[in-house]
């Protein structure tokens, strides 16, 4: 076992339910395995990918593991890559962003005439531009539904997808 070192990297993924992921970091070989417990004592539950980390790890007979989180840096939105638009094919749905936790890394919304509660994953909400959406704004959503309920695929914003939906053949 060697001696605690500090690093600034990515993290390349992140599995909650699997409880870790990996870190790349310039000038370290192989990645740094992070597990759930580091994350939560720096008082998150979760890392999304892309986020920049700032890390103590020791090497471990096992490899590099995460000891401390010190900082994470999210991602911010590439104002070069366009907001992806609906598909033709896609059930859109009104929804409003019921509450949004970015330390959780998700959140739920409101789907109009139901009172179902639809999950929606923190890079869902990246992906629609939507990172900074606040809870009640009127969202439009394309829904998949799975073992445990209703899951946000894609997420969009009023204005966009209203603007599309309008714009499209009957």
């Amino acid at each position: 076992m060697t001696d605690e070192q500090i690093v600034r990297g990515v993290v390349k993924w992140f599995d909650l339910s699997k409880g870790f992921g990996f870190i790349i970091a310039d000038g370290v070989a192989q990645d740094i395995l992070v597990h759930v417990n580091v994350v939560r004592s720096f008082g998150r539950t979760a890392l999304t990918v892309g986020d920049t980390v700032s890390l103590s790890y020791e090497e471990t007979p096992r490899g590099l593991q995460a000891r401390e989180v010190l900082e994470i840096v999210e991602e911010a939105p590439d104002p070069a890559v366009h907001t992806p638009e609906p598909s033709i094919s896609d059930e859109l749905r009104a929804a409003r962003l019921k509450w949004f936790d970015k330390s959780k890394g998700y959140g739920f919304v409101n789907v109009f005439g139901t009172s179902e509660d639809v999950f929606v994953h923190v890079d869902v909400l990246r992906a629609g531009g939507l990172l900074d959406a606040q809870m009640g704004e009127a969202v439009c959503v394309v829904l998949t539904r799975g073992a445990k309920g209703a899951s946000a695929t894609a997420v969009f914003a009023w204005e966009t997808a209203t603007g599309w939906k309008a714009a499209q053949p009957d």
